[in-house]
């Protein structure tokens, strides 16, 4: 049996940048580079168990 795929989403509100992971909160972190970094942390261990992963990310301005 397969799970399903999983997505991590990266938001801004109030100048905190906040990862859920399928809608649950993951972290919350100061800058969009950190919430990259912390969403490609998550990414990684999740597909090492054989997962399918995305993530979601405001575009660059």
């Amino acid at each position: 049996m397969s799970t399903p795929p999983s997505t991590l989403r990266i938001i801004v509100r109030h100048s905190i940048w906040r990862v859920t992971l399928d809608g649950a909160f993951y972290g919350d972190y100061r800058s969009l580079g950190d919430a990259t970094d912390g969403a490609e942390v998550a990414a990684a261990g999740l597909r090492a168990e054989g997962r399918t992963v995305s993530i979601v990310a405001p575009a660059p301005s």
